[in-house]
């Protein structure tokens, strides 16, 4: 007997057309500062500046070069935050793209893999709320890291299926491309806090989700960790300063210059009870936080097979193209590693 399928769909985590439509983002937040010292938060259905249509070209002719097939589904944007993860210099473009092109090989970073939907039943992730720019609000409770429980492998394939439904779901091009990431330290002293799950979040973000990140909240910090914390900032780079704060419970009140009340747990200060079920993702926006045909479809998956409703290479020969577009990549980088 066949089984039965069942479709994974997650549309409902889309806002409100009358909040995308209210959005309007000063210039300064689209792209501020100018050519390698650029930073940009919006990628799509935007002009880009000379400066990087010069260096999109020049990544173009280094693929052009290699003989490097991108994937069919590749955009001027794609190209565009490969130039930026690289820092707009040439002989950074072919390690990018080996580290994306390698991580697109992998099914598993797109799959609600059994161990993948284990990982998010707990919690160590999930999504809650939009802040006042309709962006989505994610969260990670350091507390319940663990690479014991969950190795580094599953780690990077859960959080780039999390990460990617988010991205398709609740991302509007040109209007709404950041998240806010709420970091829940729970007063974790530096001898049990998990900088390499840190780590291995940062790097996955880095270039798979590049341009992603508007702001990161590090709250509940040990006194062991405010005091490095404060040491860290000092000497770190002022650009990325501003994208983190870091705040203990009683200052709280300062995430609502950003994130409503009402979109906010109450362990956060918010209005809202504290989420308790973690996967499908929630949207407190509808009635229950979910649509009938995606718990449905969860319940199901115990015993269907899963059709994928993600960005996946299309067949097995997608996939071998891809691994055949690496292995030019890495021939290129020991010929260059041997000169």
């Amino acid at each position: 007997m066949q089984q039965q399928q069942v479709v994974l769909n997650f549309e409902y985590l889309r806002p409100a057309q009358y909040l995308v439509d209210a959005i309007v983002h000063d210039p300064q937040y689209i792209k501020r500062k100018e050519r390698s010292k650029s930073q940009r938060r919006i990628w799509e259905n935007v002009p880009y500046d000379a400066y990087e249509k010069e260096k999109m070209a020049d990544f173009m002719k280094i693929i052009a070069k290699n003989k490097i097939q991108l994937p069919a589904d590749w955009q001027d944007c794609d190209t565009l935050k490969m130039v930026y993860c690289g820092k707009f210099k040439d002989k950074n473009y072919l390690k990018v793209l080996q580290s994306h092109l390698a991580w697109r090989a992998v099914p598993n970073n797109f799959q609600p893999t059994d161990i993948n939907v284990a990982f998010l039943q707990k919690g160590i992730v999930y999504t809650f709320g939009r802040d006042k720019q309709q962006r989505p609000i994610i969260i990670m409770n350091l507390e319940l890291v663990n690479l014991k429980q969950f190795n580094e492998e599953v780690y990077i394939n859960a959080l780039s299926y999390y990460f990617g439904i988010i991205k398709k779901n609740c991302f509007i091009p040109g209007k709404i491309e950041n998240w806010v990431f709420i970091m829940d330290t729970k007063k974790l002293g530096l001898s049990k806090f998990p900088f390499k799950a840190i780590q291995i979040a940062t790097k996955t973000m880095q270039v798979n989700f590049c341009g992603c990140l508007d702001k990161l909240y590090l709250l509940n910090p040990s006194s062991s960790l405010s005091f490095s914390w404060k040491m860290v900032s000092a000497v770190a780079d002022a650009d990325t300063m501003e994208k983190i704060q870091m705040l203990k419970p009683n200052e709280y009140a300062k995430i609502q210059e950003r994130i409503p009340a009402n979109q906010l747990e109450e362990q956060y200060g918010g209005k809202v009870a504290n989420l308790t079920k973690f996967w499908p993702p929630i949207n407190i926006e509808i009635p229950g936080g979910y649509t009938e045909e995606i718990l449905k479809a969860v319940e199901s998956m115990k015993t269907a097979d899963i059709v994928i409703q993600a960005e996946v290479p299309a067949s097995e020969e997608d996939e071998l193209k891809l691994q055949e577009q690496m292995a030019k990549i890495q021939i290129k980088k020991e010929d260059d590693d041997d000169d």
